[in-house]
């Protein structure tokens, strides 16, 4: 994993607060994320962690603010932040089961040029090159989660592992710059957990930003500069792995003890 090589924010979350009536799910959270950097967000189940990143997207209603690159992004409106660069990939994956793999992926090719009719007639030979490049490129996302082989498969018959990479491969097609994911380890195997650390760590050499949510502690340790603990809402800690981990009140959340 290479380090950080820039410390301007990429993505900036100033005193998010997000309410749900009564409740405070996020409380007053600020998060800065530098360029090439991979942030671990962790806590115990319940203390706010894919509630900040539905935020972040634009699924929620939250008070605060959100910059990416110094551009401030409206809360409150799913999609807006994909304009930007900032895809993201869920707890439970979120694949069309009766499209194939490559159909998947596919969806997710950001150029519309050449399409319609215009494209269709008169500048044919300009829209096969396109329509090569765009399967070419989605190829390509399939063979860095090991999904090539069952391009042409639907996605209904995937195990639940190749589910989750399929997701991340469509979100690479995407051309990310920062990368959200919530819980990408979840339900794989020790081998499928190695093959995704591996990955990430290709996508942080190729420039990607990485932030995520994660509770396998060996997968934060391998791939996190920095990790930033909740509870309750609430940021209790923030530093590198072995600071955090070392932390009395990160101690106390996850194991109960008197604070």
């Amino acid at each position: 994993m290479s380090v950080v090589a820039d410390t301007r924010p990429l993505l900036r979350c100033a005193d998010i607060t997000v309410r749900f009536g009564g409740v405070v799910a996020v409380d007053s959270v600020s998060v800065d994320l530098a360029e090439h950097e991979v942030l671990g967000l962790v806590g115990p189940n319940g203390s706010g962690k894919t509630t900040l990143l539905n935020a972040v997207s634009g699924l929620v209603d939250a008070r605060g603010r959100v910059e990416v690159s110094g551009t401030p992004i409206p809360l409150g409106r799913p999609g807006a932040i994909v304009d930007h660069g900032v895809f993201r990939t869920y707890q439970t994956p979120q694949v069309d089961r009766s499209l194939t793999c490559m159909e998947n992926v596919l969806v997710a090719s950001p150029n519309a040029a050449c399409r319609g009719p215009v494209g269709a007639w008169i500048r044919r030979r300009a829209m096969w090159k396109h329509e090569h490049e765009r399967w070419d490129e989605a190829a390509d996302s399939l063979r860095r989660v090991g999904l090539l082989d069952r391009a042409n498969d639907l996605a209904a018959g995937l195990p639940y592992g190749q589910q989750r990479h399929l997701e991340i491969a469509r979100a690479l097609t995407a051309r990310p710059t920062l990368l959200l994911m919530d819980e990408p380890a979840a339900g794989l195997s020790s081998t499928e957990t190695r093959h995704l650390i591996e990955l990430l760590a290709q996508l942080q050499d190729d420039g990607i930003t990485l932030l995520v949510i994660e509770h396998k502690i060996t997968f934060l340790e391998e791939i996190c500069h920095r990790i930033v603990v909740l509870e309750m809402g609430r940021t209790i800690a923030e530093g590198t792995p072995s600071e955090v981990w070392a932390n009395p009140a990160v101690m106390a959340a996850y194991l109960g003890e008197a604070k």
